[in-house]
């Protein structure tokens, strides 16, 4: 790999000029194929000027050699303009996964691709092809400015710092929560987009190309689906074609027919469709969520990303005129992965469908394979932990902001990797205690071979003004057991956190527990027990929460955070120390050093 400023090459992206920063000259980077427990060699070349980089192998666990992660600052040290990096780990997990980018923000300044692990999968059909499909949002500035502007609470500025008639509020999901601290510019599908506005001089140019998917009549295909995204979800339908949902973050699940499915950053997806309609043009469409702004007014525009379903016979240079299928009472429309309980009402083509439309949240899929979930053992109840983790915004005393935080912890990333030396910002009781809000490097114990049962959530005070958290945990793939769900009102519309959780009367909610103390050990009711789904990343509702469980069986500092980039980057992150020195692999011999002097 070498990684390069693109100033002399064209990458078409939505067709406006900005800086990207690449991967061999391509957006999306390189793809990496390679089969199921292979040993994969990735020699990386840092040709920045001024910038540290380090890459992340999503939906790789690593173990045994958690140093080849990719976090820099917490795996390993950045790479340095200049140097150079072998990357060298055993591709241990099947499926659909992808690289990019983890120091700043270059992940959505274009430093990303997929990495497909393929394995022998029984029980599905035979496909003519198979696709990829990268989303990502795409802003017209370098994501650090993107970054900076919400970090300095000035997004209302987002239209220009020299816009003083037009400013911009953050708009609101089905649900009535809080999606997009930054207008949605544009949608790239794999690299290619156009941006979405009526008039003037950002009205959409159809002369920027879309991607396109040919297919034959009567032929199955595959798609495997990656969203890069910076900050919006995306639900992803193809117009008139059913999809059979079969993988989620490289698992396979037990195929689930679905008209469409919602997809956060960091999450993977694969489905299949059959070629079954006229020979024609079809839109693949990948609209964000946003209905109103925060005052409730509708949104103006159709706000996606789409490239196009292609039958051969059909014109190859004409973009489609089809419509997404309607959604009826005999026909209703299922949506898989939605970030809310309940869906009323979504605004598609400026048709209001209501009623007709089903959830289907990811604790409710179902494994393709046996699983057997670790439990809570009383012989050995020093074998069980339990850790409950708020993600949300903690208002604080240092600068009187909502910041990005977990459990009251803003993330400071330490001086040197935590394997290597020791770099941590320490998180001082008198400081950090209880539900006050602080800025260390954040992190927890688990031990090694303990069930590790873990209660993402989502609470604290002004919640109505969060966001659902896209939450990504390396090293593991986790069992999704449950998720609980706010109060909503008969349109579906947050009314009141989830009660479960005992916030007590703190406002920022940080480590609680169960409000009923029964629900212990494992004993909580509704748990998904029977194949739960596998995944790396999921979504945390805003006033809700998922449970998740795993064993802890992969010694190492492993980090955690929202995958919404600005997110993390802000400090909505902590790591995990798995187990103690003494269990963890210790880098190879002269494995790079950093840290304070």
């Amino acid at each position: 790999m070498f990684l390069h400023t693109e100033v002399d090459t064209v990458v078409a992206a939505d067709g406006s000029y900005t800086r990207v920063v690449l991967v061999n000259r391509t957006l999306p980077g390189p793809t990496i194929v390679v089969w199921k427990n292979a040993q994969v060699v990735v020699h990386v070349r840092n040709q920045l000027i001024q910038e540290g980089v380090s890459i992340h192998w999503h939906g790789i666990t690593q173990h045994n050699t958690p140093w080849m992660d990719g976090v820099g600052g917490v795996s390993q040290c950045p790479i340095n303009p200049g140097e150079r990096f072998t990357y060298r780990f055993n591709a241990s997990e099947g499926g659909t996964h992808w690289w990019h980018a983890h120091y700043g923000t270059f992940r959505t300044d274009g430093l990303y691709g997929a990495l497909i692990v393929l394995e022998d999968e029984p029980g599905l059909p035979s496909f003519a092809r198979e696709y990829l499909v990268l989303l990502q949002d795409w802003q017209r500035e370098d994501s650090l400015e993107t970054y900076l502007r919400v970090d300095w609470e000035v997004s209302r500025f987002s239209y220009g710092y020299d816009n003083y008639t037009e400013c911009y509020y953050n708009k609101r999901q089905p649900d009535g929560t809080e999606v997009g601290p930054v207008p949605f510019v544009s949608g790239l599908i794999n690299g290619k987009g156009r941006r979405f506005s009526g008039v003037g001089p950002e009205a959409e140019d159809p002369n920027v190309p879309l991607d396109l998917f040919a297919v034959r009549t009567g032929l199955k295909y595959r798609f495997r689906v990656i969203s890069a995204a910076m900050i919006y979800a995306f639900r992803v339908s193809i117009d008139q074609h059913e999809l059979t949902m079969i993988a989620t973050d490289g698992n396979r699940i037990s195929e689930q027919r679905a008209e469409s499915f919602i997809i956060n950053t960091g999450e993977r997806y694969d489905f299949y469709i059959t070629a079954n309609q006229q020979d024609n043009n079809y839109w693949i469409r990948a609209n964000t969520l946003e209905e109103t702004d925060i005052y409730g007014v509708s949104s103006i525009f159709l706000l996606r990303g789409i490239p196009i379903l292609h039958y051969r016979g059909a014109l190859i240079n004409q973009d489609p005129s089809s419509t997404r299928r309607a959604c009826t009472d005999s026909n209703m429309c299922t949506v898989i992965n939605c970030p809310f309980q309940y869906v009323h009402f979504f605004f598609y083509s400026y048709i209001l469908v209501s009623d007709f439309t089903r959830c289907v949240n990811v604790h409710q899929l179902r494994s393709a394979q046996p699983q057997t979930v670790p439990q809570f053992d009383s012989a050995e109840p020093e074998k069980w932990e339990e850790h409950f983790i708020n993600f949300h915004f903690a208002g604080n005393e240092l600068d009187g902001a909502q910041r990005s935080s977990v459990n009251g912890h803003r993330f400071i990333p330490p001086s040197a990797p935590p394997a290597v030396s020791l770099g941590l910002t320490p998180c001082l009781e008198s400081e950090c205690g209880g539900d006050k809000f602080c800025e260390c490097s954040y992190n927890i114990n688990i031990a090694k071979d303990n069930v590790v049962q873990l209660v993402l959530y989502n609470m604290g005070a002004g919640n109505i003004n969060g966001t659902a958290h896209p939450v990504h945990i390396h090293g593991h793939h986790f069992y999704v057991l449950d998720m609980g769900f706010p109060e909503y009102d008969s349109n579906g519309v947050y009314q009141s956190q989830n009660t479960d959780i005992n916030c007590s009367a703190l406002e920022n909610c940080n480590a609680r527990s169960w409000m009923n103390v029964s629900w212990g050990n494992g004993n909580k009711p509704g748990l998904n027990m029977e194949n739960p789904p596998l995944k790396d990343t999921v979504i945390v509702p805003v006033g809700g929460y998922v449970v998740l469980r795993f064993l802890a069986d992969n010694p190492g500092w492993w980090f955690v955070h929202c995958h919404i980039e600005i997110h993390q980057v802000e400090g909505m992150a902590m790591m995990i120390r798995e187990g103690d020195e003494g269990q963890m692999n210790p880098p190879p011999p002269g494995f790079t050093t950093c840290g304070g002097f």
